[in-house]
């Protein structure tokens, strides 16, 4: 299978930037591997590559109000902005706790795309119920007279609740109702053929380098445009390329971060070429930004575990530390809310914690902090 690059594309040009955008997301990736505040790194990251996503399609969405309404605590009605964003955090962790390659097979797109086929979920859920009934037939027999021993009380209960987990597990949710009116979305818009053909360029890039397969299956999912209301997907299904041919293990990529971060913005007069260096430079410019995040991080953990010295064992201060590190944004309902305390509580370890963390709003009520 060839590559999908034209004969007139540089190699001698592209490597450069590209081999230093590919040596500092592999340096990351490795400092993630073995970092203290890695899981809140990557909590953060899901939340401003949503929001980037929005500032891309030109909408702003406050950073506070995406944590708030992913906590359910909104403090006003969520906006049509805020609903889409959610969507983008939701995709975002959904497609990082799946296998690598999830995200670019066709089942994972069509989750990811709502093209949800109930008939299929429930086949797939049934037979997960009918082989674990099976198993616990089976169970385990007695050697004298055959009779199946129970492990407790209330096994079969257990084995139940079990079932029915893996059963709500299995099951995907039900796609959003779909205006076929043509009011707003295009009736000769075929994405069926448009997705086709971005896989089909997509499986062209599979002797290419990692970093580089990335930026040109995403450089053709912008040609292209499959979706008419997805257009955000692009750069996820490029970090979820990264992440199964084994560049990314630790993480998944911030592609809307480093294009917010960058300076180049994409036009339709800009050759392969160039577009191609550009989406290079953004990604090493976003790696360089998120390496000084982790930084910032790791350096703020220490200051706060300073406070948490001393206490008693039972103390809820190195939870609210942890808490604040994976957050972005720390309000006292939603302090109280995750670590199942008084608001009484929570305001007074945040003010044991406030020469470390920054008081946002400036105000008596409605108060919010965030790591310095």
């Amino acid at each position: 299978m060839g590559l999908y690059l034209p004969g007139s594309v540089s190699f001698e040009r592209l490597q450069a930037p590209f081999e230093s955008a590919s040596d500092a997301l592999a340096r990351l990736d490795e400092r993630l591997r073995s970092s203290p505040v890695a899981e809140a790194f990557v909590l953060r990251a899901h939340f401003h590559d949503a929001c980037a996503a929005l500032w891309r399609a030109g909408e702003f969405v406050q950073l506070e109000d995406l944590v708030l309404h992913d906590a359910g605590m909104d403090v006003r009605t969520p906006t049509h902005e805020l609903v889409r964003a959610h969507a983008v955090l939701l995709a975002r962790r959904r497609i990082a706790d799946r296998e690598p390659g999830w995200a670019l097979t066709i089942e994972g797109l069509a989750g990811l795309r709502g093209a949800w086929r109930p008939d299929g979920a429930v086949c797939e859920s049934a037979t997960g119920c009918r082989a674990t009934h099976d198993d616990a037939a089976d169970g385990e027999l007695d050697e004298e007279d055959g009779e199946t021993i129970l492990t407790g009380e209330f096994a079969e209960i257990d084995e139940l609740l079990a079932r029915t987990s893996r059963v709500i597990e299995r099951s995907e949710p039900a796609p959003p109702m779909r205006d076929d009116s043509g009011l707003v979305y295009d009736e000769d818009w075929n994405e069926e053929a448009r997705l086709a053909e971005w896989r089909e360029r997509l499986g062209r890039t599979q002797n290419l380098p990692p970093l580089m397969a990335a930026s040109v299956a995403l450089d053709a999912w912008e040609e292209i445009e499959p979706l008419q209301r997805g257009a955000w997907l692009g750069p996820l299904l490029a970090a979820a390329l990264l992440r199964s041919r084994g560049k990314t293990r630790h993480h998944l990529t911030a592609m809307h971060s480093g294009f917010r971060q960058a300076k180049y913005r994409r036009v339709g007069r800009d050759d392969f070429e160039a577009r191609l260096i550009a989406l290079a430079c953004a990604i090493e410019t976003m790696v360089n930004a998120d390496s000084k995040e982790l930084d910032r991080l790791t350096l703020a953990r220490e200051l706060l575990l300073r406070k948490c010295k001393g206490r008693r064992t039972n103390s809820k201060m190195p939870q609210l530390v942890e808490l604040c590190l994976a957050s972005p944004v720390v309000t006292v309902p939603f302090a109280a809310k995750e670590l199942r305390v008084s608001q009484q509580a929570a305001t007074t370890m945040i003010d044991e914690l406030s020469s470390n963390l920054r008081e946002l709003t400036g105000r008596g009520r409605y108060r919010a902090w965030a790591v310095i």
